[in-house]
């Protein structure tokens, strides 16, 4: 067990692809899909087969187009359907006026009913969730579904600055795999690492150590079962560009690498919170020390409510 327990650790901190530079990019007008408002011309949404959804602008004196399944529709004036399958597809929307595209993926996911009695999906573990939510907090209910991934999607661009690989769970194993995933997790991330670049600190990404975690996975690294990684709400992350180790940088510039730097991260997303940034995305934010196989990190979490440790 001891043998499983630190290979999982070791593939839990290896090293990850070298970021790129940070994309500022931005839509000037604002589009809102199911009451989520959307700054960025790539982003991504989760449904279930044959769900409906709606598209349109923040500004409604705004006007454009959408292309989706091989059909244009007027942005605002219908309903759209997701596929009767699970995969992916994209729709585009034209703000014609402003010369503005944004490219929304779908991903229908695969109903968490598919699930096997073993605890299994296509072959990948994903364990069992609590039977019942923590203090009846309708947040830790089970999932409808998962994102299937696959090695011809991984890569998809799921807001300017993230990849839908970064979130997956670390456990060993060959694609198909599956993910949950929240997009107010996606926002929250995004915030801050524009707060970063545009208060005077030049960083060019967010490196997730840890995002989605199955529930047999996080079992198995011996974590607390209702943590907000089994819901695909929270994100472990630190800085890591000059140099590229896998290790957070000195961001406080004392020249030593240690849990003061991961306080000064923290400090910011506690400034953007106390400020109203992340709206209602607000959650968890916990601080931690390196230890021998990672260094310092911190949780950010979407849970609705406040939690500091």
């Amino acid at each position: 067990m001891k043998q499983i327990y630190f290979g999982l650790l070791i593939h839990l901190f290896a090293i990850a692809t070298p970021a790129l530079a940070w994309d500022s990019s931005r839509l000037s007008v604002p589009i809102v899909i199911n009451e989520r408002t959307i700054h960025y011309p790539e982003f991504a949404i989760y449904v279930l087969p044959g769900q409906s959804f709606t598209v349109h602008y923040r500004d409604s004196s705004e006007g454009g187009t959408i292309d989706y399944l091989g059909e244009t529709h007027t942005v605002g004036a219908s309903r759209l359907r997701a596929p009767d399958k699970p995969g992916l597809v994209d729709l585009v929307i034209r703000n014609t006026a402003r010369g503005e595209t944004a490219v929304i993926h779908v991903f229908v996911m695969v109903p968490s009913g598919n699930v096997g009695s073993d605890g299994k999906l296509n072959g990948y573990r994903i364990g069992n969730y609590p039977a019942q939510p923590l203090k009846g907090n309708a947040i830790y209910k089970p999932p409808e579904g998962f994102i299937e991934v696959t090695a011809e999607n991984a890569d998809t661009r799921i807001s300017p600055n993230f990849r839908l690989r970064d979130f997956l769970s670390k456990q060993q194993g060959s694609y198909p795999k599956y993910l949950v995933l929240r997009a107010n997790l996606l926002l929250k991330l995004e915030t801050l690492l524009a707060a970063l670049n545009n208060n005077g600190h030049s960083v060019n990404a967010l490196k997730i150590m840890s995002g989605y975690r199955t529930p047999w996975y996080n079992k198995a690294i011996g974590n607390v079962p209702y943590s907000r990684h089994v819901w695909g709400g929270a994100a472990d992350i630190y800085i890591d560009d000059n140099p590229r180790d896998g290790r957070m940088d000195d961001m406080n510039k004392d020249k030593v690498i240690n849990r003061k730097d991961a306080v000064w991260l923290a400090d910011i997303v506690n400034q953007l919170s106390r400020r109203g940034e992340f709206g209602n995305r607000i959650g968890g934010l916990g601080v931690y020390g390196s230890n021998a196989v990672r260094g310092p990190f911190i949780h950010v979490d979407v849970r609705g409510s406040i939690a500091r440790w």
